[in-house]
């Protein structure tokens, strides 16, 4: 990958694990039937709406400008903090924190999935587009799971369907959590256009 690939796939890196934060405490407080705190929903939109601005600007131009860099670099940091506080939610007693806990990473996986499309189209990249795009059916179809799942526990009603799919989401998103971490622990150098000290699988 280039130097200008590097900090794209951090962008995208960026925004799906903003994603995964935005849908777990969005569905917790649904579980819960509680209103999310507005702080901490602002802190994630704001940033979202920023990576949103940069995203844009950088498929225009094919690269992404060091006043961005700077802007996102911040929020890389952020990240190191949060998904691994994600990563210790306590899940034995809760249904519905493993519940929220899968569907957040379901969907983090389907933006990621999104943003290597959108990047492989941006810098010219058929395969990946390619190969990401073999796997959308498999993902809306874990999306409708997830979904189904908050849903129900919503309702505390967890019929062994829906228990399977929880098991199953929390299962591999427990097994991706070191594969997760390294693309987290790794933002840093790919914002200054190299690859990731800590090697992972992106594209």
């Amino acid at each position: 990958m280039t130097p200008e690939e590097h900090r794209f796939n951090a962008l995208v890196l960026i925004f799906a694990n903003l994603q995964r934060l935005l849908v777990f405490h969005n569905a917790v407080a649904l579980i819960e039937g509680k209103e999310q705190n507005p702080e901490l929903r602002e802190q994630l939109t704001s940033k979202l709406d920023l990576l949103n601005e940069v995203v844009t600007r950088s498929s225009q131009d094919r690269a992404v400008n060091e006043a961005d860099v700077d802007a996102v670099r911040p929020v890389a940091s952020y990240l190191e903090q949060e998904i691994r506080a994600y990563y210790d939610t306590e899940l034995e007693s809760s249904l519905g924190a493993q519940a929220a806990f899968g569907a957040a990473a379901v969907f983090a996986a389907s933006y990621l999935g999104d943003g290597i499309i959108h990047m492989g189209r941006v810098f010219g990249h058929d395969d990946w587009v390619d190969r990401e795009m073999q796997d959308k059916p498999t993902l809306n179809h874990l999306l409708n799971q997830a979904n189904g799942t908050v849903g129900s526990a919503a309702k505390s009603e967890f019929p062994p369907e829906i228990r399977g799919y929880i098991d199953h989401h929390v299962r591999v998103a427990l097994g991706d959590r070191g594969l997760v971490m390294a693309q987290i622990d790794g933002l840093t150098t790919m914002l200054d256009g190299m690859a990731s000290p800590r090697q992972f699988k992106t594209t």
